[in-house]
């Protein structure tokens, strides 16, 4: 065959003497095979261009056309399939996804990487799946049930734009009695769980892109009749900081240390949350304004929260926000980054610029995508702990957008498109230090805001989209190795139908035009019928802005701490180096061995102890251990034949039911012999439920001498086990020396999730004296 092919070859054209032409023919064509497979000669233009991947790690590399990771990969085909060979949920070999869903009244989007065309298109199918019969979002294959905070988190992220009707029936479900419901959660839910207010952050979403009058006012009296509520049972009066668990962050412990119960987590206040609600009540301040209301109170409780925010979790050394405050009289700071907090401070502008960009270069991102939590807990199995999920990276992306850091910027687009590609599917999660979607506690496919992570990426950063009262803001965030042409056709906007057109790179926009004219600001709200719009990039280069890559790294043990005698005592703690004391929240010394000095001088105190590892991070604090302090215990009376419950471990003659039929108002009396700050609890059992889920948490408000002190909350113990006796959240109050009264009462916005079960059985409420 190759002398056949010489003389073919040589018939045609004179060869150079001494060149051998078909040795240079068959070099030539294990060359163009070898440019082939590296993707030289893919994608839409084709050429060396191609050859360079969007984004490349150690371990997996994403290009125009196609994910690679080892002996792995995922390829769109130029009709839009999309085959992978990982193996997923035990698939071993190659499988090919196509389209099978009609999508065609949504914005269809067409670039130079057919990678991204391919996923948003599979997105967009997977969206048409996640909506159920009723017209409302399910959140995933496996979730199908109406959750408040993933429709409301989805519907931020993309889906107010292309579904703005199903958005707001969705919310609409998670309404009763003019209020947000709180999905079933930790104790019993709200308010342990209390980052309903995701709800406003969706529901104003909806308003700008509708523009829609009668659903702001709607929207608007549930927001306002909710925060009210949040204001008595979930706000503290003085710093103004919510009380709850972190927002998404619900299964307590995935990200709470072990000791803490639900009404610890009730009183523990989360950076993530309180980013919630203070964009909540900036909000309500624009939907008052717009409605001829004032907006003023809003806008202050807003301003508080910021300010505690940033006096309170900001840690200077390492840049970026901590966790939560936690613990039990004293709070202290947890050390550790919440993604979605720290991306949600930024987005809401809770941080100012010089720390926005501080954090996108401190806070530890992965390889694989930025982790919920860093570092790791031992022990935990990956789901919050140990995993990455694809909204929280889209939120964090959407900062690194608003910021122009394109480090940060492309690894987080390659993060949200490997998984995407390689799995076939949006999967709930995946594990943070292999990428793998198998070996999480639950992951579910089609899930809903990872679905919409997708679409975000394409609406909100590579065409820029804002919605506002004025219109349709573009401002594109394109990558150099984004650069080329997307289209995004028939994209309905109000009245109007818009064909977008962007086109080359970077952060400026050089000249935007609708219908060959100049546009200058937004696309008018009131714009109608069918127009096309081309921005042109100015080719400004995305700054990097310091990003770098974290190691996987788990935190030490948590300790153990115990009094004996006047001492703090634990066991050693595996992982740890050293230990740190802490008094009253905060940090007192490093300790020499496994013990510390406690000063008892009569006077309350409270010690924890935190292991230090060797990676320089600390572990969670231990639980509490109390010294000191004057104690004042009044017991209920007697009531255990009226509850209908075989009780047992109660300390006096019994017990009183409450409930909201019977003993709506417990009345006691307290003496105190001395005047000072008390922090006053109660002993309680709630078997209405399990401790890590339903809606039955018992609610009440504490009135001294007639007046409202604050809320008292019980959370859920166990299913049936009346038995199990805990104490409440407390209230710190300052009494006189005397006599007090001290009434527990069901108010209007005590009640809970349920509507029709709040009830505990009360053994004792106690006073202990804290200076």
């Amino acid at each position: 065959m190759r002398d056949g092919l010489q003389g073919g070859l040589r018939g045609g054209f004179p060869a150079a003497p001494g060149f051998d032409i078909v040795g240079a023919v068959f070099t030539a064509m294990r060359w163009m095979a070898v440019v082939y497979i590296t993707g030289a000669m893919i994608g839409p233009g084709g050429g060396a261009r191609a050859a360079a991947p969007i984004y490349r790690s150690a371990h997996f590399a994403v290009y125009r056309d196609r994910v690679v990771e080892g002996a792995y990969s995922a390829r769109a085909g130029a009709d839009g399939t999309l085959a992978s060979d990982y193996p997923v949920a035990g698939r071993t070999g190659r499988t090919v996804w196509r389209a099978g869903v009609d999508v065609s009244r949504y914005p269809g989007l067409r670039s130079d990487y057919r990678l991204v065309d391919a996923l948003y298109r599979l997105s967009l199918e997977e969206m048409v799946k996640d909506i159920r019969s009723d017209g409302t979002f399910m959140a995933g294959e496996k979730w199908d049930g109406v959750w408040a905070r993933d429709i409301s988190y989805s519907i931020v992220l993309a889906l107010a734009a292309i579904e703005p009707e199903v958005a707001r029936a969705s919310l609409l479900r998670k309404v009763r009695d003019g209020r947000i419901v709180q999905d079933t959660g930790s104790g019993g839910s709200w308010p342990v769980s209390s980052d309903r207010m995701t709800w406003a952050l969706a529901a104003w979403e909806v308003y700008e892109v509708t523009g829609a009058r009668d659903w702001l006012k709607q929207s608007y009296d549930v927001i306002r009749a909710s925060a009210e509520d949040d204001g008595h049972v979930v706000v503290s009066p003085e710093t103004g900081l919510v009380w709850g668990e972190t927002t998404f962050l619900d299964w307590r412990e995935q990200t709470y240390p072990r000791w803490m119960q639900p009404v610890d987590i009730y009183g523990s206040q989360a950076l993530g949350t309180n980013a919630v609600h203070y964009r909540t009540y900036r909000i309500l301040a624009a939907m008052a304004r717009l409605l001829g209301e004032p907006g003023q109170e809003w806008d202050e409780r807003a301003e508080k929260i910021r300010a505690a925010l940033n006096e309170r979790f900001w840690i200077e050394e390492r840049g970026f926000y901590g966790q939560y405050l936690y613990g039990g009289v004293y709070r202290a700071l947890s050390g550790r980054p919440d993604a979605l907090g720290e991306a949600l401070a930024m987005l809401f502008d809770i941080a100012g610029p010089e720390r926005q960009d501080r954090m996108l270069r401190s806070t530890p991102v992965m390889e694989y995508g930025i982790p919920c939590v860093y570092p790791q807990t031992p022990g935990i199995p990956p789901y919050h702990n140990r995993a990455v999920w694809p909204f929280v990276q889209a939120f964090w992306n959407l900062a690194a957008a608003r910021r122009a850091d394109g480090g940060a910027l492309v690894q987080g687009l390659a993060s949200i498109w490997r998984a995407a590609a390689l799995f076939q599917t949006n999967k709930e999660n995946f594990v943070a230090s292999s990428g793998k979607p198998d070996g999480t506690e639950i992951n579910s496919s089609r899930q809903l805001w990872s679905v919409a992570a997708d679409l975000a990426m394409v609406y909100r950063v590579l065409f820029g989209m804002e919605f506002s009262e004025e219109g349709l803001k573009l401002r594109p965030v394109v990558p150099g190795e984004l650069k080329g042409r997307w289209t995004l056709e028939g994209f309905h906007y109000r009245r109007a139908v818009l064909r977008i057109r962007v086109e080359g790179f970077g952060r400026t926009v050089k000249r935007m035009r609708m219908d060959g004219k100049r546009l200058e600001g937004a696309i008018p709200a009131g714009l109608e019928g069918e127009h096309e719009v081309v921005v042109e990039m100015a080719g400004d280069k995305l700054p990097n802005g310091g990003f770098r890559l974290a190691e996987d790294e788990t935190a030490p043990e948590t300790p153990v701490a115990r009094r004996e005698g006047g001492e703090i005592r634990w066991g050693a703690a595996a992982g740890a180096k050293g230990y740190v004391v802490y008094r009253d929240g905060k940090r007192a010394g490093a300790a020499a061995g496994l013990s510390a000095a406690a000063k008892p001088d009569g006077r309350f105190a409270e010690y924890q102890v935190s292991a230090e590892g060797v990676g320089g991070w600390e572990s969670f604090l231990s639980e509490p251990v109390a010294v000191g302090g004057e104690q004042v215990v009044v017991e209920a009376e007697t009531g255990a034949e009226s509850s209908g419950e075989d009780l047992h471990g109660f300390s006096g003659a019994g017990f009183v039911e409450i409930g909201r039929r019977v003993n709506r108002t417990l009345s006691l009396r307290a003496r105190v012999g001395h005047a000072g700050r008390y922090r006053i609890a109660v002993r309680y059992s709630n078997g209405s439920g399990p401790v890590n889920t339903d809606n039955k948490c018992a609610i009440r408000t504490l009135f001294i001498d007639g007046r409202e002190a604050g809320p008292v909350v019980m959370p859920q113990r166990g299913m049936g086990e009346w038995s199990n006796w805990g104490m409440s959240s407390a209230v710190t109050v300052r009494l006189e020396a005397g006599e007090h009264s001290v009434d527990l009462k069901l108010e209007p916005y005590d009640e809970n999730m349920n509507g029709e079960v709040n009830r505990a059985m009360v053994d004792y409420i106690r006073l202990v004296k804290l200076d």
